[in-house]
C-alpha cells in the first residue's frame, strides 16, 4: 500500500457517496451521522475483477482500501508508509451529486473505493482496463514529505501537513484499535 514514486499518478476507483454514518471522522469529532454505507454487491464485483487485471498486468504500484477514515485516511497512509508525500484534488474526486463539503468527501467510507497509484506511462491503459467502473484522477505523487489536499473548489487548500505529522495524528486515533 505504501507510495512508491514521485511523478506517479494517483486514482480513486469507485464512487463517493454522501455515507459518514459510523464514520471515525464522526467519531473523533463527537458526531453523529445518520447516512451508512451501503454495498452494491454487482458494482463491487465488477470493480474487483477489473483492478485485479491492472495489478495482474503490472500497472498497478500500490492499492489501499478506503474503508477506516475514506480516502483522507487511505491516502495519508500510503504516503507515510512510503514516506512521499502527495496531493489530492476533491473536486476530482466522483462524487453523488449534491454533495459540496471538502470533509464529506475526504471522509465518507462509502464501500468498494481504492486509492491506486500508477506510473504516467501506464495512466491511458490503466483507464482502458477500468472502462466501466467509476474511476477519477485526483491527485499525484510528490518527493517532498509533505501531504496537501485541495477543496471541492478546486482551488483553496484545506490540508497542508508534514507526512510524520499525519503518522503521528494517526497512531494518536487509529493506532489505538
Amino acid at each position: 500500500m505504501d507510495a512508491k514514486e514521485p511523478g506517479n499518478l494517483i486514482f480513486v476507483v469507485g464512487m463517493t457517496y454522501d455515507e459518514m454514518g459510523g464514520s471515525h471522522y464522526y467519531y473523533v469529532n463527537d458526531a453523529v451521522g445518520n447516512k451508512v454505507p451501503k454495498v452494491n454487491a454487482r458494482t463491487g464485483k465488477m470493480l474487483m475483477d477489473k483492478l485485479s487485471i491492472a495489478i495482474n498486468a503490472g500497472i498497478v504500484r500500490a492499492c489501499h482500501d478506503c474503508s477506516e477514515g475514506g480516502i483522507g485516511v487511505s491516502c495519508a497512509e500510503m504516503a507515510f508508509a512510503g514516506g512521499l508525500g502527495m496531493e489530492i484534488n476533491l473536486a476530482r474526486v466522483p462524487c453523488e451529486k449534491g454533495i459540496k463539503r471538502s470533509d464529506t468527501i475526504l471522509f465518507s467510507e462509502s464501500h468498494t473505493r481504492f486509492i491506486v497509484e500508477v506510473p504516467r506511462t501506464e495512466k491511458k491503459k490503466f483507464r482502458h482496463i477500468m472502462s466501466g467502473i467509476t474511476t477519477g484522477l485526483i491527485g499525484e505523487v510528490k518527493p517532498e514529505e509533505r501531504f496537501r489536499v485541495i477543496g471541492v473548489n478546486g482551488s483553496s487548500t484545506v490540508l497542508d501537513a508534514g507526512i510524520n505529522e499525519l503518522k503521528d495524528a494517526w497512531k494518536g486515533v487509529f493506532g489505538n484499535y
